[in-house]
């Protein structure tokens, strides 16, 4: 499996991720041959007292792809739809995401693009246990536990930066 990473306008992925599934249906004649997805979490908030489940992006700008045929020779095209800025390089040239990148589309496309909350049992001065969901298979690090909030703060590396990503939990147990 071959994944990418497009960037596009931010506020703007949905239309993109629209002409891409159309571009990629007439091309390929089966919208299952390239799959794309706008990575987003569900998170916890809390308004006037009320706590509501909202949907936000992991990142902002990106749409992320999964294909088992190499979309290399599809740079041109792809850059030509409106609100996109074509695909993220590596240093070969490549479009294909490789080491880091592809574990972390990987985990992403094996959440299909939803990372839901987990749910973890913390206890003060214990190192974080998630005893299921996304969270449990991460290869980032958890560098902060926001009780209130039911939030853990995560740090990740994507295209050769650290991000650190605010990402949902449901507590199990805890000792307070």
């Amino acid at each position: 499996m071959n994944y990418y990473c497009i960037a596009c306008r931010t506020g703007g992925e949905a239309k993109v991720r629209a002409h891409l599934n159309k571009y990629f249906g007439r091309e390929f004649a089966d919208l299952n041959d390239v799959k794309v997805f706008y990575p987003q979490r569900r998170m916890f908030e809390r308004r006037k007292g009320k706590k509501l489940v909202t949907d936000q992006p992991i990142l902002p700008g990106y749409l992320m792809l999964s294909s088992e045929f190499d979309l290399q020779d599809r740079v041109p095209e792809v850059r030509r739809i409106p609100g996109c800025y074509g695909f993220l390089r590596n240093l070969d040239k490549s479009v294909a995401l490789k080491g880091a990148d592809l574990q972390y589309a990987a985990w992403i496309m094996g959440n299909k693009g939803m990372i839901k909350p987990s749910k973890i049992e913390y206890k003060e001065g214990e190192p974080i246990k998630v005893l299921e969901g996304p969270l449990k298979d991460l290869h980032g690090t958890i560098l902060r536990v926001d009780r209130r909030s039911s939030r853990v703060l995560v740090a990740f590396e994507f295209a050769n930066v650290v991000r650190k990503v605010s990402m949902p939990v449901e507590f199990v147990s805890s000792d307070k």
